[in-house]
């Protein structure tokens, strides 16, 4: 991992909950959800747009669950893992961090 992804990760695991607000709809998060946020997450904390983030299902909406997703930036491809960290009623909090 290189430094600069280390820093985003470690900002990202310290937000505690920076993905906030997500609908749950039949007790999940639409993948579609998760790319959006993973992707504006990533913009954030390395100033470039990713080329493309790919999750390969919904989220789950359970405290624990997990969703490897797939990021390609212009010089680098890397997964990373969102972890739902709570559940209140349809409001979903996650955390990512590369894998």
């Amino acid at each position: 991992m290189n430094a600069r992804i280390a820093r985003m990760v470690g900002t990202l695991a310290a937000a505690g909950g920076l993905l906030l607000g997500l609908s749950a709809c039949s007790y999940h998060v639409a993948a579609d959800d998760v790319q959006t946020q993973i992707s504006s997450a990533v913009k954030d904390q390395l100033q470039a747009d990713p080329k493309s983030v790919t999750c390969p299902d919904d989220l789950d909406a359970t405290v624990g669950a997990t969703l490897t997703c797939n990021v390609v930036m212009p010089d680098r491809t890397f997964d990373v893992v969102a972890k739902v960290i709570s559940v209140e009623g349809k409001d979903v909090k996650f955390d990512i961090n590369e894998v």
